[in-house]
């Protein structure tokens, strides 16, 4: 899995540094100010990327970023209010990970914060600081 991630970053890289010659209209485009500049946002790309992969091999890490995912999806969907469910699913699947279920309830506080359900994420910041 971490080398398919590598291999899909080192594409993008290459794809971005393509695009970047594309779109240059002229050769002033390519000054070295401009190059200089697109190296160290692909440089601060690849760093975060890094990271990124070095931290999907923890549980803890990968569940939160999985959680993040979930959560978008259903944004996107604009079916928020279901997350809620799905995040019930894993806080039953880690009983006994104080970690696991502080960062479902941190979630499952901002869902219902942004769902308008402010008594439920007062009762999730609740059971945090009992849980802990």
């Amino acid at each position: 899995m971490y080398k398919q991630l590598a291999q899909f970053f080192l594409i993008f890289f290459f794809l971005s540094a393509a695009s970047f010659s594309v779109y240059a209209d002229t050769e002033d485009d390519f000054s070295e100010e401009g190059e200089i500049e697109f190296i160290e946002i692909l440089n601060g790309y690849m760093d975060v990327s890094e990271k990124f992969i070095s931290m999907a091999g923890q549980q803890e890490a990968a569940i939160f970023f999985a959680i993040e995912g979930i959560v978008e999806i259903y944004e996107e969907r604009n079916e928020l209010a279901k997350a809620p469910q799905h995040l019930q699913k894993i806080l039953k699947k880690y009983p006994d990970n104080k970690t696991i279920r502080n960062i479902v309830r941190f979630k499952l506080r901002d869902v219902y914060n942004d769902t308008g359900n402010s008594d439920l994420a007062l009762k999730e910041l609740e059971t945090i600081i009992a849980e802990n």
